[in-house]
């Protein structure tokens, strides 16, 4: 990162906040709220629109996951907390970014494919243009670093070339945003990608520590060749789910060396080292858990946080958004 920096994220509301969110995204945002940056952080419901249905569910989504990223430091004086339909704008800036992008280019984006297969009986607009109102969310505000997930890469590197094509065509308007490199992976109970969309494959991290425990014993994947406790295990190479997760948050490289040491000479069984390490997930979600149960009836107080921060933001992206008209040839009369 430069000295100063415009970061800039969002979330969909589909569902609650995970513990892959909270350490792969959240923990690096609230890093962020330095003196000299400015933080943005919104949550992207006219986005998680093209796939959920519930009008009810969106809208106490956005509520909870507000209170999530209040409870894991995020700040309402250090950051620009909003809901992504707050600011018009966005929308305005994303129909004119359209007329900029050949519909090619959105076809062959591995998101747009992704939500296809996951959503084949409901192929909108909106899923085909997803990457196009990203990227008016992200060069409304100018944005100058984005940190986002390795599967987000190709979105942003879409609204790099929309910055850029129409920097060429109408004179500099946009920023060119910069991506933040080796975006933490965190491993789901099955080892793929912990995913909000795949809840039994995710944590809560809400859930009490008794309830991590019952689903790491129940559905964490260890070494599958370890039949018996006295046989060695693999933990760099054949430990999907548990092990991974342990070089993320237990403290201290010597620690997690002695894990896998004794997982290698048989010194410690798969159960035990379950165990171990939702013990350090219960470390680091502890804080949290009682930091967000203060904030489980205050509504009133996260609605406050999203009025206030989606008039900042708006006065932001308004701007350039007025700036993109007047290029275009657009007069409100």
């Amino acid at each position: 990162m430069h000295k100063t920096e415009i970061v800039l994220s969002g979330i969909r509301a589909t569902g609650k906040l995970h513990f892959g969110n909270f350490l792969g995204a959240v923990q690096n945002f609230v890093k962020f709220q330095q003196p000299g940056n400015t933080c943005l952080y919104f949550i992207a419901d006219l986005h998680t629109l093209t796939t959920l249905q519930s009008p009810e569910e969106l809208r106490g989504n956005l509520i909870e996951i507000v209170k999530d990223y209040i409870a894991a430091g995020l700040d309402p004086e250090k950051s620009v907390i909003y809901a992504q339909s707050s600011v018009p704008e966005i929308s305005e800036l994303c129909l004119y970014l359209s007329m900029l992008q050949p519909l090619g280019d959105l076809e062959r984006i591995p998101t747009f494919k992704d939500l296809i297969r996951k959503n084949p009986d409901n192929v909108n607009l909106g899923i085909v243009t997803y990457p196009v109102l990203m990227a008016a969310d992200i060069l409304g505000p100018k944005a100058t670093f984005v940190p986002v997930g390795e599967d987000q890469v190709p979105n942003i590197e879409l609204a790099r070339s929309l910055a850029t094509r129409f920097n060429n065509r109408f004179g500099d308007t946009f920023v060119i945003p910069n991506m933040m490199q080796h975006m933490i992976r965190v491993p789901g109970l099955d080892g793929s990608k912990m995913g909000k969309s795949e809840a039994d494959n995710a944590i809560d991290i809400n859930s009490p520590r008794e309830v991590i425990l019952e689903r790491y014993l129940k559905k964490g994947i260890t070494d599958p060749e370890r039949k018996r406790a006295s046989d060695p295990g693999d933990p760099y190479d054949r430990c999907q789910s548990v092990y991974s997760v342990h070089e993320l948050v237990t403290p201290g490289e010597v620690e997690t060396r002695t894990i896998a040491n004794a997982c290698r000479t048989a010194q410690i069984g798969c159960s035990e080292c379950k165990h171990r390490l939702v013990d350090g997930i219960a470390k680091i979600l502890e804080p949290f858990q009682a930091a967000r149960a203060e904030l489980s009836e205050k509504d009133d107080y996260i609605k406050e946080i999203l009025h206030e921060g989606g008039k900042k933001a708006r006065v932001m992206i308004r701007e350039t958004t007025s700036d993109v008209r007047d290029k275009m040839g657009i007069v409100i009369y």
